[in-house]
Parts: structure tokens; sequence; C-alpha cells
């Protein structure tokens, strides 16, 4: 730590460390430690005692070009290099990635108020969505997606994936992860929209505009975030109004119509009973989108891997066909795990410790916990690195599966910070793949898939196209299975 500070800075970056300036000498920095200096000069930074860092020549950036090449690679890299508790400079922000089952444990447990899973994420979502969008939001996700709520939603899951089927017709081919997308964007539409969102006269409207607006690409392609920023968000906010006005016109012909179907878009217009009628739509619109954004995030690549996972693999897709729901829901779990490219974020706003199992940290406000699900989904225990769904027993690891801590492996999150979208998640994707494969034959025109590597956040998306070809099965030749929530 010493050598932040040593006697050959100027006075004049003495002074300007004082504002808070980048030294001039800058070019100077070059180990480790003064790395470590560039984003501690706030002290509320710093974590002691100090563990090795995976340093960046670039003032600001820091490692940002190595890590954005290939996420996962670097952060196991430098796993490998550094061990299991280490510092990465980049963007401004200072992470303290922990890896070891103790430190991920940490993670976890840390109260909300004292390291923020919610900021952390706010703070990469605010770079390509629109700020107001989040503001006075009344409806969250843990409001939509209790127990009793899944149930509601069945019917509405089963109507929009028989109007894809129908769309999709009795031949042709598709690039799945695109399809997916679509469907996926079906479903949430349908659920939290209304059905009127689903239907062809509204979702090509829709679904560019939501594309568009898309939070994920923060994390996803992280440069779209950079361009947002750089052109003021101007293309999102025109799709922010887009879609404003399209979800407008639906609650305008309920209001004409004086028609309420009970659904969750009513709920929501109930929930904005006391805002001006100008702005009430508006604010409806607003939860529309945050709930839309957060579903689809990772909901259509979960269809997708699960898809892909069950083609490739005739004896699944055979047992599958025959009427397994419990394999099919094990099958979605595993292709969510091995898909996994979230970095799980905790932004400390109080000082806090960390115990990685070797050592303490004392972590002041403004720095990152960070661990990278990648890394550690698939090296936590023995054959983790393969696929097998019976590495699930329902929504949990088998109990077979020996690791050292349950926080080890995420598809969902753990405790307070579990996805509350999770049994949502898997009726969609068993209702819509079960209906798939009863419709149609797939003969798939790829013969492996692999995770897109410059992915940081979420399921991944392909890095290759999986096109596939299909035709309707005849009628008869599939066994129908009566939909039930997970």
């Amino acid at each position: 730590m010493a050598k932040r500070y040593v006697d050959e800075r100027t006075a004049g970056d003495r002074a300007g460390r004082e504002r808070g300036e980048r030294p001039r000498n800058a070019r100077r920095l070059t180990a480790c430690a003064d790395a470590d200096y560039r984003s501690a000069m706030i002290a509320e930074r710093e974590v002691h005692p100090v563990p090795p860092c995976a340093a960046g020549r670039i003032p600001w950036l820091g490692a940002a070009p190595r890590l954005l090449r290939d996420p996962t690679a670097f952060f196991a890299e430098h796993r490998r290099r550094l061990g299991d508790t280490y510092l990465v400079d980049v963007f401004g922000r200072r992470l303290l990635c922990v890896f070891s089952p103790a430190g991920v444990r940490r993670l976890y447990e840390l109260p909300e108020d004292e390291a923020s899973f919610g900021l952390a994420t706010f703070d990469l979502l605010k770079a390509k969505v629109p700020i107001e969008v989040f503001l006075g939001r009344r409806n969250r996700p843990h409001d939509l997606f209790g127990n009793e709520e899944v149930q509601r939603y069945l019917g509405v899951l089963e109507d929009v994936v028989a109007l894809e089927i129908e769309e999709l017709g009795s031949t042709g081919r598709f690039e799945i992860f695109r399809a997916m997308r679509r469907l996926g964007h079906r479903l949430g539409f349908g659920s939290w929209a209304g059905t009127e969102a689903a239907s062809a006269r509204h979702l090509d409207r829709l679904i560019p505009l939501f594309d568009r607006l898309d939070g994920s690409d923060a994390f996803v392609r992280p440069i779209r975030a950079l361009i947002a920023q750089a052109t003021h968000q101007a293309r999102e906010r025109r799709a922010q109004r887009g879609i404003e006005e399209i979800l407008g016109e639906i609650l305008a012909e309920r209001q004409r119509d004086g028609r309420r179907p009970g659904d969750f878009l009513d709920q929501i217009w109930d929930s904005f009973a006391d805002v001006t009628p100008a702005e009430r739509p508006i604010q409806v619109a607003r939860d529309v989108m945050v709930l839309h954004m957060g579903a689809q995030s990772n909901l259509y690549a979960a269809l997708a891997w699960t898809l892909v996972n069950v083609l490739l693999r005739p004896d699944l897709l055979a047992r599958i066909r025959d009427g397994d729901d419990v394999l099919l829901e094990k099958t979605a779990n595993e292709s969510i795990r091995m898909a996994q490219r979230s970095i799980t974020l905790r932004r400390v706003l109080k000082p806090v410790e960390v115990y990685d199992g070797r050592g303490t940290y004392r972590v002041g406000p403004g720095v990152f916990l960070a661990t990278m699900l990648s890394v550690t989904n698939t090296s936590a225990g023995p054959d983790l690195h393969r696929f097998e769904p019976d590495h699930y027993a329902g929504r949990r690891l088998a109990p077979d599966v020996e690791i050292p801590t349950k926080e080890l492996v995420s598809t969902f999150g753990h405790g307070r910070h579990s996805c509350p979208a999770q049994r949502f998640a898997i009726t969609a994707i068993r209702i819509s793949i079960r209906r798939l494969l009863e419709h149609f034959d797939f003969a798939p025109e790829f013969t492996t898939a692999a995770p897109r590597r410059r992915q940081i956040g979420g399921v991944a998306r392909a890095q290759r196209p999986c096109w596939v070809a299909y035709q309707k099965r005849p009628l008869g030749s599939a066994r129908q299975v009566r939909p039930t929530a997970s």
C-alpha cells in the first residue's frame, strides 16, 4: 500500500488527490498497488487488508478491456492466479471478488441495508434505461409471483403458447434463441400487460420497442449501455414513449368498453387510482416495463437452452414426450445452471467485514462485492462441469450432489435475494416446451451450442445461431399432459 503514496508524485498531484482528481503522472502507475491507488483515492472504497489485484493500465477503464472479451475466462483465470479473493477495478468501480465457500456465503447473507443487491443492479441498469422508468413503481415482482398467483397464470400461458404454435404453421424453420425471445415476450405480455398485448395486433409493435429499451443489454452487451449514455438514451426514450402509447391504447379501450378481465393489468391499473387521469396510464405502463424487463432478461434464454438441450439428446426427448414433466423441470433447471453468466453484485453501503475462510477483509462503502456464477456453477462439485438433469431434485440440487456450501451453485439466487419469478419461469418453460414437443417434430441444424463468451450477467445467449427445422406431428401421436403450477 505504501507504494500508492510514493514521494515521486508532485505537489500538484498531491493537491489534485485531495480534490479527487487523477494524478498527472498516471503513466507511472504500473504495479497492482498503483492500480489500487486510482480507485482508492476516495477512502470509503478501500479494502483492508488489500488482497491481490487484477490490475488494469488504463485509468477509469481498469481491467475492462480484458474482462469484456470473455468475463467467465477472466474471472476463472485470475482466481487461479490470485486465489479465491481478489480486487478488480473496472469502469471506475472497485470489485472485491469472492469465490471461496465462506466468501460467497457471506456475500449472500449480508443485510440489504449494508450491502445492496438492488442498488448494485440499478447501478448497471440506469446506464441503459431512462431513470424515470424506475421512479414511483408500485407493483414489484414479489407482488405478482406468489404461489397462489402463479396458478392464475396457467390459462394465460396455455393460450399464449397456442397462439405462437398457430402462427408457426405446419412446417418451417426458426433460430431457437430468436423464436424463444418472441415467445418469451408473448408469455410476459399476456401475463401482466393483458392478452391484448400478446395478440397479433399489438405484439409486433411492442417487441421492437422493448428490445430497444432492454435493460439486460447493460450486462449482455455492455457496449450498448455506453452508447446509450453517449446519446443521452435517445433511442431508449423513444422506445419508452412508444410503449406508453400502446399500453395507453389498451387501457383506453378497456375503459371505453367497460371491460375488466380481472387480470394483473387491472391490478396495476387499480394501484394508481390516486394519480391524475393523464398520468395514470403512463405510470401503469412503466410498472409493466420494469416487470417485463426483469422477466425477459432471463426467461427467453432459459427457454431456448432447455429446448436446445432436449433436442440434442434423443433419449431425453423421448422421455419428456412420454409425459415426464419432472424430468422436463429438472432439464430446465440444469440448462439454466449450465448457461448462467450472472455476476452477483452487492454495493457496500456501510463498512462491513467479509470472512473468506482464510482471513477477514474490512470493506468500505462504494466497493462492490462480486462473484461470477459461471465460474462456481460448474466447478463447485464433482461432475458439475457436465450436463445432467439428475443434478436436480425439484428446484434444488439433488442431495447426492456434494458442494461445500449451497451458495456456490445458483440458478435463481439464494435466500432473500432469490428471484421471485422462479416458479412462474419454470412453469412457463415447462408448458412451452411440452406443447412445442407435442405439436412438432424437430430436426436441429446444429450439433453443439455454446454460451456467448462476451456476456456478463443473466442466462447466456448463444455464441452462434441455433437453427432448427420443424414439421407438425400427426394427430394423436403425442400424449396430452394437463398443466399444473410447479
